[in-house]
């Protein structure tokens, strides 16, 4: 399994409450197939107060997740076996992370694919490229509200 861990620096970018209440830094699990924009987003993240791991497909993004029990899913659409859409509907499917803020993270969403993706379990759309500073924002946005309460953020 290749994963990567990027440890927060406490810089108290995050602000949701539930994590704010318990001073532990939200998990975020960055899924790319690209390693270098996986790494480098999960290093913002980190530098921003997130506690981050990286998979680098699909396969290994299901098993971090059923380990490390992440409180966010930062997930690419367009890998090679199993897709983001694929990883988000068993996200979904299983009881341990079927509330977890799912955010696509892809350079080939289009209008057309907003609702596949929603469908999918998607709780937003980022298009790369994207400033990192705009993650950050959504995901502290999708972890501060109940699940059922979530909008749909597209940026």
């Amino acid at each position: 399994m290749h994963e990567r861990t990027f440890t927060p620096t406490r810089s108290c970018v995050w602000t949701a409450a539930r994590f704010a209440a318990h001073s532990m830094p939200p998990r975020v699990l960055v899924v790319d197939d690209f390693i270098d924009s996986a790494d480098a987003l999960a290093a913002f993240l980190a530098t921003s107060g997130f506690d981050t791991r990286v998979a680098y497909n699909g396969c290994d993004a299901l098993k971090v997740a059923n380990e490390w029990h992440p409180d966010s899913v930062v997930l690419d659409i367009a890998m090679p076996g199993v897709s983001g859409l694929a990883v988000a509907r068993t996200l979904r499917e299983s009881p341990g992370t079927a509330c977890v803020p799912l955010l696509a993270y892809t350079a080939y969403e289009t209008g057309d694919n907003y609702a596949e993706l929603r469908a999918g379990g998607f709780d937003g759309v980022c298009a790369k490229p994207i400033d990192p500073l705009m993650v950050v924002e959504i995901l502290t946005t999708l972890l501060a509200m109940p699940a059922l309460r979530r909008g749909y953020y597209h940026s």
